[in-house]
């Protein structure tokens, strides 16, 4: 009863980026090392290598394609459930007139927010859907973070 898939879709992890990007990351990340160095900021050197292989790792070993479900018992990402009870609330985030993100706000210390990828198609379908299981959350909107993630394919 309660495993029962009301809705579900997924989306490409894929951020598509050219070798353009990749060489100017690198440029910019090889430019602060050496400028840590320079100006005797060893710490700032060390963070600054220690976050790009951090970042470097993650995007190697995230799952290409993201499976999303919802039942009546929780919200499922590939192998990880959200029971609705850990989730305080749930927005749809707009970038004009175009769906983005649903962001669930969580009940949990360190992660407070996970953003999942939607469209227009999805948001319609999540209006009827998650209200019976979780409130909403209106007053979120794309933030200038969310727009530089966006834009520098992070």
């Amino acid at each position: 009863m309660g495993n029962e898939v009301l809705y579900g879709w997924s989306f490409s992890n894929d951020k598509n980026r050219g070798s353009l990007w990749y060489i100017i990351a690198l440029s910019v990340v090889i430019w602060l090392v050496i400028w840590g160095f320079l100006s005797r900021q060893y710490p700032l050197s060390f963070l600054i290598i220690l976050i790009t292989w951090v970042y470097f790792f993650v995007e190697n070993n995230s799952e290409d394609i993201i499976n999303i479900s919802l039942t009546q018992l929780w919200i499922k990402l590939n192998n990880s459930f959200y029971d609705y009870s850990k989730i305080g609330s749930y927005t749809i985030i707009y970038n004009w007139e175009q769906a983005v993100i649903l962001r669930l706000a969580l009940v949990k210390k360190w992660l407070k927010y996970l953003d999942i990828k939607i469209n227009n198609e999805i948001a319609i379908i999540l209006k009827e859907v998650l209200p019976n299981y979780i409130k909403e959350d209106e007053k979120w909107e794309l933030s200038l973070t969310d727009k530089l993630i966006q834009i520098l394919k992070l």
